[in-house]
């Protein structure tokens, strides 16, 4: 709790887009809450590259469930102290992020499959 992941996405066109997170709390292995943040290469928090309405932090909620022999993975994503301009851009965007978190949850499934292979 209260540690900090920071990361680099390096795009196609090799554009780099840096992000973090700061943990809130940590309940093993059932829980994780974090704020997660666009961030500069040094980690200070920053704007959307794309869109300076977004949130500048969102809420990030991660429970983990055991069904069978799966993990149920739920994510719960809001804006974190928002304006209402950016509040009203996040849930325009919906369909975007459903899109993204797929794409993700997807390229994980695929490396958990060849992990097991």
């Amino acid at each position: 709790v209260g540690g900090t992941y920071h990361y680099g996405l390096k795009a196609p066109n090799g554009a780099m887009m840096w992000g973090r997170f700061v943990f809130r709390e940590i309940v093993a292995p059932e829980r994780l809450e974090l704020i997660d943040s666009f961030s500069d290469e040094a980690g200070g928090v920053t704007r959307h590259p794309m869109s300076v309405t977004w949130p500048l932090e969102m809420l990030s909620i991660c429970t983990f469930e055991n069904v069978g022999n799966k993990t149920r993975v739920t994510i719960r994503w809001s804006p974190y102290k928002a304006t209402e301009e950016e509040r009203h851009t996040f849930d325009t965007s919906r369909d975007s992020m459903r899109q993204g978190w797929g794409g993700t949850m997807e390229q994980l499934a695929d490396y958990l499959a060849k992990a097991q292979a």
